[in-house]
């Protein structure tokens, strides 16, 4: 708001108005962070039983399954187990999850495809890790690799180990699908399950999948 001022000699013309006015910081509070600890590693996978944890995002279970084909040709002495979350995505799974801590010694969960399901599976591998203290390992598709790692971050682990396949999973065949697990993690360059099984078997600090 300005005032009307007449100087000596002059015409009047508009001032400042010399008040005070009060406004609030656009940048807000940052919410607090809980620091998390990732679960121990076991020495190897040898005769141990990894649970691939499907997400019901299309498609992601056809992924897994070319996991479990790639751990039976390259690593036979892996048991694996294919599940699905028992709701969507979006909700949280005690069941699956204390299924998992009682009979198996590791996890990997995909897939990481959209928006929604990216953070929705970080979270879920992070409960897992922290919670149930199981070893786990989670999939996404290469679009979503900043998401996921603000995800982690802000859920006080951002070292939570992860991988990538290239985009999109959903319609791809049987063969491309195999294909993506049998390649490198477009993001970092290095064989998709190389990266999966030292972030199985490795402590997060020393080798982080994502990066």
């Amino acid at each position: 708001m300005n005032r009307i001022v007449t100087p000596s000699g002059g015409e009047p013309i508009e001032a400042p108005d010399a008040r005070l006015f009060t406004v609030l910081s656009p940048l807000g509070t940052p919410p607090k962070v809980s620091k998390k600890q990732t679960a121990p590693r076991p020495e190897s996978l040898d005769g141990k039983t990894v649970y691939l944890v499907d997400c019901r995002f299309d498609d992601s279970i056809e992924l897994l399954k070319q996991v479990a084909a790639w751990f039976t040709a390259h690593m036979p002495g892996v048991k694996t187990k294919i599940v699905s979350l028992s709701a969507t995505y979006q909700k949280d799974d005690p069941k699956t999850w204390e299924e998992i801590k009682a009979n198996g010694d590791a996890a990997i969960i995909g897939v990481g495809h959209c928006s929604n399901c990216a953070p929705a599976v970080t979270t879920h591998a992070i409960t897992l890790e922290t919670k149930y203290g199981v070893p786990t390992v989670a999939l996404h598709t290469d679009k979503f690799d900043k998401v996921v790692a603000s995800v982690a971050k802000m859920a006080g682990l951002p070292e939570a180990p992860r991988s990538f396949v290239p985009q999109p999973v959903m319609g791809k065949t049987a063969a491309e699908l195999a294909a993506y697990v049998a390649g490198n993690n477009p993001i970092t360059g290095r064989p998709l399950m190389q990266e999966v099984i030292l972030a199985l078997t490795s402590a997060p600090g020393s080798v982080h999948a994502g990066h």
